[in-house]
């Protein structure tokens, strides 16, 4: 049986961002463009006064797009990849970046994935001029683990904008079909139905294996089983 796989869709000219879950706001609202140059300034703060609310990021069509936080279990979820890709990099090398990293990207988005990676050659960037608070870099490597909040439409997009300004490597996990997607630009994807591990090939995270299946597929199967078993029994 042939699964179909997701692909992500050019986003250029598109309108206001419409996924499930996510509300879009013109920048125009606050009395904000893309072209202000203070626009990082006025982003970050705006985030952090209403980081306990909801999770931030900005489209390239010059929309604020807000979102419920991730929760739980995805939080545990990004926390598990995150940690492992920064553990992994203090010793190989590069810099790791959680959920709450936002890069810049050359149609004026600012997004962030649930993971990232960027190699030790590259460091540098991020302390450049006008690269604070949020880098205008394409990272090697970023990962999205999909959320009830999430759509596939949404996360695609993402993956695809980052994967045409540069980043070599992006994985896209699904924890509900146990199914990741490996993405890489001008290749078809490679699916991976209930893996072990992801690998993150030789030529971009060479070494870097996350035993997904432990992490995130069975990470919570015990006390599922419990409380179906508790369910089961009254």
């Amino acid at each position: 049986m042939t699964t179909a796989v997701p692909q992500p869709a050019k986003v250029r000219g598109r309108p206001a961002p419409c996924w499930p879950g996510t509300i879009a706001i013109p920048l125009a609202e606050f009395g904000k463009s893309m072209d202000d140059p203070d626009l990082d300034v006025w982003f970050e703060a705006f985030a952090e006064r209403n980081s306990d609310m909801y999770e931030y990021e900005i489209s390239g069509t010059g929309h604020l797009l807000i979102r419920e936080p991730t929760g739980n279990p995805g939080s545990v979820y990004e926390l598990r990849l995150a940690g492992a890709l920064m553990f992994w990099a203090d010793e190989h090398g590069g810099v790791a970046f959680g959920s709450t990293s936002r890069f810049v990207l050359p149609d004026g988005s600012y997004f962030g994935p649930d993971a990232a990676w960027l190699r030790e050659e590259r460091c540098h960037e991020i302390m450049l001029p006008g690269n604070l608070p949020f880098p205008s870099i394409a990272p090697d490597f970023i990962a999205e683990i999909k959320s009830p909040s999430n759509s596939d439409a949404e996360l695609l997009n993402k993956i695809d904008l980052f994967l045409e300004h540069g980043t070599r490597l992006a994985w896209y996990i699904d924890s509900e079909t146990r199914t990741v997607i490996k993405f890489r630009p001008g290749q078809e994807p490679e699916v991976l139905h209930d893996p072990e591990y992801i690998d993150g090939d030789d030529d971009v995270l060479s070494g870097f294996r996350f035993e997904v299946r432990e992490r995130i597929f069975d990470l919570f199967a015990d006390i599922q089983q419990q409380e179906e078993q508790n369910a089961a029994g009254k």
